[in-house]
């Protein structure tokens, strides 16, 4: 019934030439750190700033990540050596569910079609790196990346917790709380951690998107997200506040980016609302099936059937333009076995019109209060939301064609979601020209043709 809903890939859409460009490095006759004191940096973020890529936190990502792509910049002007929690270096890596990242392969789907996609480097992730500590108290880590950390996470001190079953596993690896140390029980939060044995002198802090992503990616069926008001560890403005209070009362300078809307990555925007593509049977098929509840079908490309318990008695209808079906839908049943027209997709891959205002709302009040803080505690702004923006628009950097469109867009990894090293070298330079904007410094912007995208077999 479905043919070609989702090419995944199209072998000839990835001729991207690099030999011909000649980057264009913005780089000043004297490098300065202007206002800045950049001696003992550290980045505060989420998965972004800890380097994860492709479904994984594995060593070369974290290598590549926001978090290590500034600080190698910093080190032009003083910043100290990089020291990051680092997994194994075999590649393998790790996600919260012990999957291993992922890489490009060939895959045979439903049809017996075969095709470049997505696949896991291994059977399994190196889910021992996640029960290993790798705190060290003589060398304090610069990179307070965690996958999974959201703005209400920063003072909580049940998130390293390993007592407790909804602790995060990335930072209890590199909290000062090692494993199976006799104790009271007390852990520390990422707050803690950070200031803990003296602080920093300037920080970049990307905190946010984990405080909608989980949400987003349940198709808003489940984890909430984080309420706006509410007191430090439960509200989004108060935690924010907590975080730029303890920068200031110590005089620390930082650069603090705004949330891009998440709605615009790949993992949402990638499979159209109307890529059901029928022949005259199966349109035929769907028009007896679909007729007596109003709905028509034609040959050619037609919305997606989905489940919608406000469509009236039956609670079904078809897509409507502008809304969003998410990659993890399950697309050999899509292909092979009528999901998404006589079987409607749940609402679980889908997001629809009334879900996404609901979270773009969110963001912008996220947003709003980021601009506001950031202000009036003299931090600078790095607006991010510019650079997402732009990738979904599709942009030429140095004569190369960036865009956010899934695998051979250049700028995303496999995940659809995080930024490859590519990705994240023009990402950190967003964050570096709000420093030399407003601290007066004159630290040189990344080559971005300089670091990988994806790797093609």
């Amino acid at each position: 019934m479905v043919k070609n809903i989702f090419p995944l890939i199209s072998l000839l859409s990835i001729g991207i030439i690099f030999s011909s460009c000649k980057p264009k490095i913005d780089a000043s006759s004297v490098i300065s750190a202007g206002e800045i004191n950049a001696q003992h940096f550290v980045a505060i973020g989420d998965g972004t700033t800890a380097g994860y890529m492709d479904d994984a936190l594995y060593h070369d990502g974290q290598i590549n990540s926001l978090g290590a792509l500034l600080q190698t910049q910093l080190k032009l002007v003083g910043a100290g050596e990089i020291y990051m929690p680092l997994m194994g270096n075999a590649n393998v890596g790790t996600n919260a569910n012990l999957l291993s990242r992922l890489i490009l392969g060939y895959k045979t789907d439903c049809l017996g079609a075969i095709g470049l996609s997505p696949l896991r480097f291994a059977q399994q992730g190196e889910g021992s790196s996640l029960t290993t500590s790798v705190y060290s108290s003589q060398n304090k880590f610069t990179n307070f990346g965690v996958p999974g950390l959201r703005m209400i996470d920063m003072v909580s001190t049940a998130f390293g917790n390993i007592n407790l079953p909804q602790h995060n596993a990335f930072f209890a690896r590199m909290s000062k709380d090692q494993f199976n140390l006799p104790g009271s029980g007390a852990y520390s939060s990422v707050q803690e951690n950070i200031f803990d044995g003296g602080y920093p002198t300037f920080c970049s802090i990307y905190l946010g998107i984990e405080d909608v992503l989980p949400y987003a990616r349940s198709g808003a069926t489940q984890n909430p997200m984080s309420p706006l008001a509410g007191f430090p560890g439960l509200g989004f403005e108060e935690s924010l506040i907590q975080l730029c209070e303890q920068l200031y009362n110590q005089n620390v300078k930082a650069v603090v980016g705004t949330i891009p809307d998440i709605t615009q990555m790949p993992y949402f925007t990638t499979i159209p609302y109307n890529g059901l593509n029928l022949d005259a049977t199966n349109a035929e098929s769907l028009n007896q099936i679909y007729g007596p509840l109003g709905f028509s079908f034609t040959i050619g490309s037609n919305a997606f059937m989905i489940e919608d318990p406000n469509a009236g008695a039956f609670g079904v209808r078809p897509m409507v333009e502008g809304e969003l079906i998410l990659l993890s839908v399950p697309l050999d049943s899509v292909k092979c076995h009528q999901y998404g027209s006589v079987y409607p997709l749940r609402d679980e891959f889908v997001l629809t019109l009334a879900e996404l205002q609901e979270i773009r709302n969110q963001i912008l009040a996220y947003n709003q209060v980021i601009r506001q803080y950031s202000n009036f505690y003299g931090l600078a702004i790095a607006e991010t939301p510019d650079f997402y923006s732009g990738l979904n628009d599709g942009f030429v950097y140095n004569g190369v064609s960036m865009s956010a469109k899934f695998v051979s867009g250049g700028a995303y990894s496999l995940d659809g979601i995080h930024l490859n090293p590519k990705g994240n070298a023009l990402l950190a330079n967003v964050f570096i020209r709000a420093i030399n904007k407003k601290y007066k410094a004159t630290i040189p912007q990344i080559n971005a043709l300089n670091y990988p995208s994806i790797y093609f077999p």
